[in-house]
């Protein structure tokens, strides 16, 4: 069977790579700071210096935004009235900027005053309308990708009895809660839908921020608010020999800890696997006999003096508002005495996916990992159908020794061999991380990904790029016909202005192979690295032998020299998706997006039907240890984009294939029946971010 691998083809008198071979050892970003494991204190990081940096961006982003609006408008109007979109759900990378109308309704007395009630509760400044979409709320109700809609609310909780009392009040105003984290998700599953029979209330978890260690450094606790990337960066700082359980390509975004947790977060940590815990703090709705709206709060975080049977019934004390005192020390800065896990069986659930390692290796036709997984307490792939108020979370060993190698290969099958004889051979021996690229990729991020990777290099994928973030959210917002592209529209304008964001000896490897592996591997204190060197030497050595003897094309690989190309190659590889947007709105073009798991002993792209509207680009990018694969394909003006997506999705199941992989289902994927099951059961009401995964959106699931 052929397969559809590109839309570049390699001329075939093109100059054959030499082989490259640059071995040098690449320190790890270690900070050079400890903290003791009886006390904790944290301490924010100084950003005062990359300021003028930022600013200069802003500014020049302002000025150039309103030249090329003011003169664009017209212009853009007229396209989008050309553009035909997906039917149904608004389309991944659309770019149509539309608006989805407020509906009409009749609000209940209940629902009338629920804003100012629950502004007695966290505070007026922490309460948004969200009837009418502004630069101020769009944040919090369109979709980074897909989705938007109104809301009666938007409620900013500051502590976790807050969000408990918040979420009483919403629901007893007849009210449906949409929980929120970063709002980075690219499916649809967190912001509200206008179908809904009943008025969404958005519940967003950001000011719940706080994060500690505990078990000595060996365990974190996060409060639902923690961004991924602040809790890497806090872990660096206070235990440098220790790392965070995921690094995910969206982490300059810092999608929160409970988020990855609850729509299913992968990440490029081939020896770590997904975020998962059985150790949680979350809320679950249900009515008793007399009618009544309850709040349960479920208790499996198994810390000593946080366990449910520690208070005494009718003391007035409980884990939450116990919680709320520790993290309210911790943000002050107070140093207290490090927490520890309890003899239960909660404090000894697990709190990461420790059967991975072994899991991911087996040569098997079923995937590694998929969002519809239903193993583990509800707070795993949950997708909002209960509130998560704080997680623990296990974190890992740091390499001693690290090194990072681009590898090119003439053809996917070579690449496929690379990554089981190599990558996969044993469990003790896995890389770090090894993320595939395909030329359309390269090709796609080079062209308009450049800017946003030099921010990630300049300002670090902390709260200086999470502001900058917002900032292009909050323009994106504004009311002018232009402003929900201007921003891309700059950066893919500008992008050629600026050098490759990553070392020529990486972008030439790019530019003249079609297949590519960003490889991190590193020394844990038995051999791995050398192991791992051992099977990669021999695996290099045998094919190109025999390619130069047949006259073919060799592997060619390099090796980064400095942090710095570190840094680079890895932000390289982190902005693939927002590239893609860019592109397509540089290029006045359509996209649809798709992640997708292949079996662990499959790899190929799936073949597109003779049917299929010809793509522009397909840029396929993906985490190869675990076969989980991002799809972004370009179409042009006109072709239905959601007839292809649907088209698509179907071969990848008709392959073995599992859809989603990693960004949850949310309104673009129909879960399947047991998970299904398993959320009714969670949230039997249907009050909690009603109408993902297929299910109705009505009060209790009403056909």
């Amino acid at each position: 069977m052929s397969v559809l691998v590109s839309n570049r083809v390699l001329s075939a008198g093109r100059r054959r790579h030499t082989l490259m071979s640059v071995r040098r050892s690449v320190p790890a970003l270690y900070l050079k700071s400890a903290l003791g494991t009886s006390t904790f204190s944290p301490k924010e990081k100084d950003y005062s210096i990359r300021l003028p940096t930022a600013f200069a961006l802003v500014a020049g982003s302002l000025l150039g935004g309103y030249c090329l609006g003011t003169s664009h408008s017209n212009q853009w109007n007229e396209l989008n009235k050309n553009r035909e979109l997906p039917k149904g759900e608004r389309g991944c990378c659309s770019c149509d900027g539309a608006s989805a109308a407020a509906p009409r309704r009749e609000f209940t007395e209940a629902q009338r005053v629920l804003p100012e009630k629950l502004a007695k509760i966290v505070g007026k400044q922490h309460v948004h309308d969200g009837l009418v979409q502004s630069s101020k709320n769009i944040q919090f109700l369109k979709g980074a990708r897909l989705g938007e809609g109104s809301a009666l609310a938007i409620v900013q909780p500051g502590t976790l009895q807050e969000a408990v009392k918040c979420l009483q009040e919403v629901v007893d105003a007849g009210c449906v809660v949409l929980p929120q984290g970063s709002n980075t998700g690219l499916t649809g599953g967190s912001v509200p839908r206008n179908q809904v029979d009943r008025p969404a209330v958005v519940i967003s978890m950001k000011r719940l921020d706080t994060h500690f260690p505990i078990d000595d450094g060996n365990r974190v606790v996060c409060l639902a608010g923690c961004g991924i990337g602040k809790l890497a960066t806090s872990i660096q700082k206070w235990f440098p020999d220790r790392e965070s359980h995921s690094i995910l390509g969206s982490t300059f975004l810092n999608p929160t800890t409970a988020a990855g947790v609850a729509f299913g977060s992968g990440g490029v940590y081939v020896r770590k696997g997904p975020a998962r815990t059985d150790r949680a703090l979350y809320c679950k709705v249900s009515k008793n006999k007399w009618g009544e709206n309850v709040v349960t709060v479920v208790n499996t975080l198994g810390i000593e003096g946080l366990e449910d049977t520690d208070f005494q019934e009718g003391s007035g004390e409980n884990a939450v508002a116990r919680l709320d005192v520790y993290a309210k020390d911790v943000k002050q800065g107070y140093r207290r005495v490090m927490a520890k896990s309890s003899k239960s069986l909660h404090g000894l659930a697990k709190s990461s996916d420790v059967d991975y390692q072994n899991r991911v290796c087996e040569c098997t036709n079923e995937v590694s990992r998929f969002n519809a997984d239903t193993v583990g307490e509800d707070c795993n792939r949950s997708e909002g159908k209960v509130l998560i108020l704080a997680t623990v979370h296990d974190t890992f060993p740091a390499p001693s020794k690290k090194r990072m190698f681009w590898i090119s290969f003439p053809d996917i099958e070579t690449c496929l061999a690379f990554r089981r004889e190599v990558c996969l051979n044993s469990p003790e021996d896995l890389p770090i991380s090894c993320e595939y690229m395909d030329r359309d990729s390269i090709d796609i991020i080079d062209r308009s990904g450049r800017i946003l990777t030099y921010m990630i290099r300049i300002l670090g994928t902390g709260d200086m790029m999470g502001l900058m973030w917002g900032l292009k959210v909050a323009i994106e917002g504004l009311p002018f016909s232009f402003a929900p592209v201007i921003c891309d529209k700059l950066m893919h304008m500008f992008n050629n202005w600026v050098p490759s964001a990553i070392p020529n000896k990486f972008i030439q490897l790019g530019r003249e192979y079609d297949h590519h592996c960003v490889v991190a591997v590193g020394e844990f204190g038995d051999g791995n690295l050398d192991r791992f060197m051992d099977r990669f030497d021999a695996f290099v050595r045998k094919y190109n032998e025999k390619q130069i003897e047949s006259g073919g094309k060799v592997i060619s690989f390099a090796e980064t020299a400095s942090t710095s190309e570190v840094t680079a190659l890895n932000a390289f590889r982190f902005v693939a998706a927002p590239a893609f947007k860019t592109f397509c709105i540089g290029e006045d073009i359509q996209g649809v997006s798709v992640d997708y798991a292949l079996a662990k002993n499959g790899g190929l792209p799936p073949l597109l039907d003779k049917d299929a509207a010809t793509p522009l680009k397909r840029m396929r990018y993906s985490h190869f240890g675990c076969n989980v694969v991002h799809e972004d394909i370009a179409y042009a003006l006109g072709v239905d984009t959601h007839k292809e997506k649907m088209r698509f999705k179907h071969i990848v199941e008709d392959l073995g294939g599992k859809l989603p992989a990693e960004h949850g289902h949310g309104t673009e994927y129909h879960a399947p029946k047991e998970t299904q099951t398993r959320w009714m059961k969670m949230d039997p009401l249907n009050v909690m971010n009603p109408g993902i995964g297929g299910l109705p959106a009505t009060e209790k699931y009403a056909q």
